[in-house]
């Protein structure tokens, strides 16, 4: 199966290749991909307007996969802003290189729990906005903690940290550190999923 996904994925169209890269990453590494299906437009402009993606400058996206998402949070956002793409699977790393020319894209293969570091190698003293689609209860709990504390310590005074997710356990782990989240269920995509935002 793996190699009829790989045959397709070379010889078919963007978006055609872009499910197919995600489908076999799922099925390779269902604890990285916690997802079958890509996220719907409905779902990414819900995420770009509770993220105010069209003020931001410095943003970050946290687990980007093929990178359906990350085109949608481009178009959002301003010119003179920019967007690094925390990325650990290589195969979407390679993909997100391949298939989005955009000088406000900088994609970074490493873990989210360096967030702090990557933060800095951008030359940034702190994000405005951290996004993430990350799959928190696939994630070990030590490395998921990790990752919440390094996005609290990222983010700027008054910076918003979005997590889009199926179950809640992001809501588990953010609430202690961040404090209430607003939630909002967007029922249009599928499966359905909850926005979390987080003001810190």
């Amino acid at each position: 199966m793996i190699d009829r996904l790989n045959q397709a994925i070379k010889k078919t169209p963007k978006r055609v290749k872009e499910r197919a890269v995600f489908l076999k990453n799922a099925i390779l590494n269902p604890k990285q991909v916690a997802y079958v299906f890509p996220s719907g437009k409905t779902l990414i402009q819900s995420i770009a307007e509770r993220s105010g993606l069209n003020l931001a400058k410095q943003i970050v996206e946290l687990g980007p996969g093929t990178g359906g998402t990350t085109t949608g949070f481009l178009k959002e956002m301003q010119q003179d802003a920019t967007l690094c793409a925390v990325e650990i699977n290589k195969d979407f790393v390679e993909f997100l290189n391949k298939t989005i020319d955009d000088k406000r894209l900088h994609v970074c293969h490493d873990g989210a729990q360096n967030l702090q570091q990557i933060v800095a190698n951008q030359g940034w003293d702190n994000a405005d906005v951290v996004i993430s689609g990350m799959p928190f209860s696939t994630l070990p709990i030590n490395i998921a903690k990790d990752i919440i504390q390094s996005v609290y310590d990222s983010l700027k005074p008054g910076g918003l940290f979005v997590a889009y997710q199926f179950r809640d356990r992001v809501g588990q782990l953010a609430t202690p550190i961040f404090g209430q989240p607003k939630t909002h269920w967007e029922y249009k995509n599928f499966p359905p999923m909850q926005i979390f935002v987080w003001e810190k």
